[in-house]
């Protein structure tokens, strides 16, 4: 199975469902989900709407994971 027809189908479910997706790929995060946490050793970093957690974090490590400059 690929991983636009996975993606696709997590479109569909997530009308009816909760979906938690666990991924290292920042790009498909963004594409698939409403709401993102960020979590770095087990702690919750940040958690937001996808939209805005990606355009403009609150957290500096977040700015940081998400641009390439840790992890």
């Amino acid at each position: 199975i690929s991983t636009a027809r996975i993606e696709e189908l997590v479109d569909e479910l997530k009308a009816e469902f909760t979906i938690v997706i666990v991924t290292h790929n920042m790009q498909q995060a963004a594409r698939i989900s409403d709401y993102t946490a960020y979590m770095y050793l087990g702690e919750m970093v940040e958690f937001g709407v996808t939209d805005e957690l990606f355009v403009k974090p609150k957290k500096k490590e977040t700015e940081d994971y998400i641009t390439g400059r840790f992890g």
